[in-house]
């Protein structure tokens, strides 16, 4: 099984954060100068005529493009987008309206403490609101008498602030090990941050309080015999999800644990867990009595509740990176990877590579549960050739796209998220819903 601590921050995983630099058809036709406008300038219309999905207007919308970009991420519930750009080694981040790309706020430039990284990007939902998050590791505090101390910075954005120099609503700074890479990851509904190998810290973004845990002391319930190999797996606003990845073990202690909510299908001694977006979990076993396939799971994040599950074909070969997934801006569908749910219907769909099917992967879903991805066509590169999908969750059939069209990194408040590469420049392009 994999480490669940070596999941990045994506996205999450999710929701979540976003490359900005992604890839295009190069179907464009851009229109007007390719000079690269300043970091904060007015957005202009979308001269980037790309091939696009159909419901996408491409004449209604805005765009982004050269130094305006960096690092983005998403924020459904407020219907923003927000960018973080640099200048040397000072950084800022601009929170825009998705639908007009206006500005409605612009934080304070800050230091970047990490060398030779950008700082990390993403967005956490806790309470019913979102949280913008930067962060970054790095030295600090030498001076003629001291050594360098490696610490944790980050920075916590309320959505909903305004002005041109907007403060972080929380700035925390934690102690690191002096040793290894380790990364601040959305744990679900609080940041996880790895302190050292035996300790844990809990980063609550409502409050900017922390809370540590000592990985040493923590059991993953309904399995008496796990003394060790117990870890974090992802948090809710108030406790531990705990994995033991030997003994196939996970759960909330106290409250409840895998072997008492795995779906009929599965073998409950072979659980994996994983922080999803919207306060949900991603949970695979392998099917009981041997089977040859895998059970995938979207649980509740504080009950354990199953609330949609999947049978699925077993890869010929597993991924070494932990699944990420994104939630439709209305909540009610999830995908992530190779899986698509529909929460409400409790329905899943699995595309894994099958003897007669090549695997689909989704990265965004729709209010009315329209999934975009791609299929992968495995050729002598490492990662294959890549072609457009779309997938209706009313059905569960996938369709491919036309040759060279573009699907959306994210859709949200009636508009899709489009990346692309234009002459070496990188743009992000929005287009609106068509009517």
């Amino acid at each position: 099984m994999r480490s669940v601590l070596a999941k990045a921050s994506v996205a999450v995983v999710a929701i979540g954060s976003l490359a900005a630099c992604g890839g295009g058809s190069g179907g464009a036709k851009p229109s007007g100068s390719a000079e690269e406008p300043s970091a904060h300038a007015s957005t202009a219309a979308p001269t980037l005529k790309l091939d696009v999905p159909d419901g996408y207007d491409t004449a209604r919308g805005w765009q982004l493009s050269g130094k305006q970009l960096g690092q983005y991420a998403v924020l459904p519930k407020a219907g923003a987008i927000a960018v973080m750009t640099s200048q040397g080694s000072t950084y800022r981040v601009t929170l825009r309206d998705a639908v007009t790309g206006e500005v409605r706020w612009t934080g304070k430039p800050f230091e970047n403490i990490a060398e030779g990284a950008a700082p990390g990007l993403f967005v956490v939902p806790a309470g019913g609101k979102e949280y913008l998050v930067t962060w970054s590791r790095g030295e600090q505090g030498e001076d003629a008498l001291s050594k360098a101390k490696q610490v944790y910075a980050v920075d916590v954005y309320a959505a909903g602030g305004s002005g041109d120099a907007v403060a972080p609503a929380h700035h925390v700074e934690i102690p690191a090990s002096d040793y290894g890479t380790g990364r601040v990851t959305d744990g679900g509904e609080r940041l996880l941050i790895p302190v050292t190998d035996e300790r844990t810290a809990a980063l609550d973004v409502a409050t900017g309080r922390t809370t540590t845990y000592d990985t040493d002391s923590l059991k993953a319930p309904g399995c008496s015999s796990c003394s060790y190999g117990n870890e974090i797996a992802a948090l809710t606003d108030r406790d531990p999800v705990v994995l033991n990845e030997g003994a196939g073990a996970f759960g909330i202690p106290g409250s409840w644990d895998d072997d008492r909510i795995a779906p009929a299908e599965a073998d409950p001694a072979t659980g994996a867990v994983w922080p999803g977006t919207g306060g949900h979990l991603i949970a695979r076993w392998e099917q009981k009595n041997g089977g040859s396939k895998n059970v995938w799971a979207v649980l509740d994040g504080r009950t354990g509740q199953v609330q949609a599950s999947a049978l699925c074909a077993k890869p010929f070969i597993g991924s070494a990176q932990a699944p990420g997934s994104a939630l439709s801006p209305n909540g009610r569908y999830l995908v992530s990877d190779h899986l698509a749910f529909d929460l409400q219907s409790k329905k899943g769909y699995c595309f894994e590579e099958t003897d007669d099917t090549k695997p689909l992967s989704f990265d965004t879903v729709t209010d009315d549960g329209t999934a975009y991805g791609t299929s992968l066509t495995k050729g002598e590169s490492l990662t294959g050739t890549k072609a457009p999908v779309e997938l209706s969750l009313a059905t569960g059939t996938p369709k491919p796209l036309p040759e060279g069209a573009e699907v959306p990194a994210a859709d949200l408040a009636g508009v899709g998220v489009f990346t692309h590469d234009e002459g070496n420049v990188p743009y992000l392009v929005v287009y609106r819903h068509k009517r």
